[in-house]
């Protein structure tokens, strides 16, 4: 779970910004808490809902995180530059390290892991044992002006001294990080570190592909799931079929390096959707032999006057139904496992009720997964402290250095039965837009006439 992430010197986060999953003051709605085991354990809330104008820089906080995940989950290539976006409004940032830190929770244990960069080198890294007071350090690694890195450890013991001499002998590229070249060379000693970013999932507005993310046991129940979403969200979808298509046609829609990419990522017995350039979905298993198989997803319609069905591509159904199609695997995920996932615009292209259904449903199931949800949105019937707690409600705000700030309503000591949907539209928290002509004052200026 998420604990806790920093950033700074990045898009438009100028000063280390803190996006925080530790519970405040507030004592409502206990159950969205996950509780520690131990009294020196860390309590994490269950979800957080992010909200600013659009350029305030709430999607800035989704792509620093999927930035810094995906450089701890993929690495970098030798010799090729970091793609770092540094804060673009202060001269003094050309040259100054982005520094990136998530504090998460893993089983019993909580941990710190973060690192410092600019284009060309990994600056500093650093990975920390933590609790409510201490921290333990597990490693620290620093690149020397000569490109050379210095590892130095704590007091931990390594589960194989074999593993322990490739560590210490192990060099490190200066543009890669210490604990990603681990993994590359088949070093397992951090290996369940770096499964907690790959169990992060991270879904943008307009998702390409990310369903080779969303690897699951291959059974009936993501089929079953999905169709009662579909039902349940009134899209008029009666059920899904599946087309099989053969990949040694030469009619096959998907190339081969998309072949060779799918076969790459899925294990045998895994199942994936995929999300094609031209937005067709396919639902992708690799069987038991270890070979790939392809089916193109389709949705059945009831035909009036008829029993019989008719079927449709997904790309076909509405904009709003598609994008249920990228949040439902992610959502099955989240209710049946210990993942994070976190949805850039939860409210794109879907009705008001069918957002605030997903969290409720979320918070409200019995599971005793240590999952997370937490979108940015800009649909303010969420603003209810019914379904959330005051410390699961962020803003994010621009100011006129364009600097981003982000923030919580718990800073904030608004009366337990305010209407905080309406304070925020008055502006009583932030976060909102600033409207700086009227109707009747840009008719004055003549853009509107008549």
């Amino acid at each position: 779970m998420l604990i806790r992430f920093s950033a700074s010197n990045y898009l438009s986060f100028n000063e280390e910004i803190e996006f925080s999953m530790i519970p405040g003051k507030s004592r409502s709605h206990p159950l969205h808490l996950v509780k520690g085991s131990k009294r020196s354990s860390i309590n994490v809330l269950r979800a957080g809902v992010v909200y600013g104008p659009n350029a305030s820089g709430k999607s800035n906080l989704v792509k620093a995180m999927s930035f810094s995940r995906n450089l701890i989950v993929n690495g970098t290539r030798p010799k090729k530059h970091i793609p770092r976006i540094h804060f673009k409004f202060d001269t003094s940032c050309v040259n100054k390290p982005s520094r990136f830190e998530f504090e998460f929770k893993l089983k019993r244990e909580a941990y710190a892991y973060g690192f410092e960069l600019d284009t060309q080198r990994i600056h500093n890294e650093w990975l920390y044992r933590i609790t409510k007071t201490t921290q333990k350090k597990i490693f620290e690694r620093q690149t020397l002006d000569n490109g050379e890195s210095k590892v130095e450890f704590g007091k931990f013991h390594f589960k194989d001294k074999r593993e322990q001499k490739l560590v210490i002998l192990m060099k490190t590229r200066e543009n890669q990080l210490f604990l990603t070249q681990t993994i590359e060379a088949g070093i397992k000693q951090f290996e369940h570190i770096i499964n907690w970013f790959r169990k992060l999932i991270i879904i943008f507005p307009e998702a390409h592909n990310h369903g080779l993310e969303f690897t699951i046991e291959r059974n009936g129940m993501i089929h079953n799931l999905m169709v009662d979403f579909l039902k349940r969200f009134d899209t008029g979808i009666s059920g899904i079929s599946l087309k099989p298509i053969d990949l040694k046609s030469s009619a096959s829609a998907l190339p081969e390096e998309i072949q060779t990419q799918l076969a790459e990522k899925l294990e045998t017995g895994k199942t994936a959707i995929f999300n094609a350039p031209n937005n067709t979905r396919y639902l992708v298993s690799m069987n038991e032999k270890n070979e790939l198989e392809v089916f193109k997803l389709m949705t059945n319609h009831k035909i009036k006057g008829s029993t019989d069905e008719t079927s449709l591509e997904i790309k076909d159904e509405s904009d709003g139904t598609q994008r249920l199609f990228e949040l439902i695997p992610a959502l099955y995920l989240v209710l049946n496992g210990d993942y994070v996932c976190i949805i850039d615009e939860l409210d794109r292209s879907m009705h008001p009720k069918l957002s605030f259904y997903i969290l409720e449903l979320f918070l409200n199931s019995q599971t005793r997964h240590e999952s997370q949800l937490i979108v940015t949105t800009h649909e303010t019937n969420l603003l209810n402290l019914n379904l959330l707690r005051r410390d699961e409600i962020w803003f994010v705000e621009k100011n006129k250095d364009g600097a981003s700030s982000v923030y919580s309503l718990e800073e904030f000591i608004p009366r337990y039965d305010r209407d905080v949907r309406k304070g925020y539209l008055l502006g009583r928290f932030g976060g909102v837009p600033i409207v700086y002509n009227t109707p009747s004052e840009l008719s004055k200026l003549g853009y509107i006439t008549g």
